[in-house]
């Protein structure tokens, strides 16, 4: 079988000779080296709402971000060389106490922002396509003397 694949750089003719049939080029993967596990078998529950005691609490999620805020930085002073480090381990530290909260199937998107304290306004804003029964976000605030902090936790629920 003469099977040919186009692609905007090569075009391949497969199968080769000594080859096991497959043909691949530049956005594909030859399956032969994948790892199939055959006695597994997860199937779709067709649950497009999460149950009513399990949806995401943007109540619980801001007294959570608040006290890990706190925390973290109420002993610190702004350093320039600190931003990239603690906004990471800020972002880090929200998404597993949050995970830990026990809503199932949904997926947490954490935004820290992290900036030194010198009177100045900041705004932060974001969109976001979803759906509005089942998901939401939460933030949360802090500033000490020399830093200030804001964070956003966005649940999506996974269906």
């Amino acid at each position: 079988m003469d099977t040919m694949l186009k692609s905007k750089k090569r075009m391949v003719r497969g199968p080769k000779p000594g080859k096991s049939g497959i043909v691949s080029d530049n956005y594909s993967v030859a399956s032969d080296r994948l790892i199939h596990h055959e006695g597994i078998r997860i199937e779709n529950t067709y649950q497009l709402e999460p149950d009513e005691g399990k949806r995401f609490k943007s109540f619980i999620v801001e007294e959570e971000m608040r006290r890990i805020l706190r925390t973290t930085l109420e002993s610190q002073n702004y350093k320039d060389c600190m931003g990239s480090s603690l906004t990471t381990e800020l972002a880090n530290d929200i998404r597993r106490a949050i995970q830990e909260l026990g809503w199932p199937r949904y997926k947490y998107v954490v935004q820290v922002v992290l900036g030194q304290d010198k009177n100045q306004a900041v705004q932060m804003g974001s969109r976001c396509l979803w759906d509005q029964h089942s998901d939401s976000f939460a933030c949360a605030s802090y500033s000490n003397k020399t830093i200030f902090a804001v964070a956003a936790c966005f649940g999506v629920y996974f269906d």
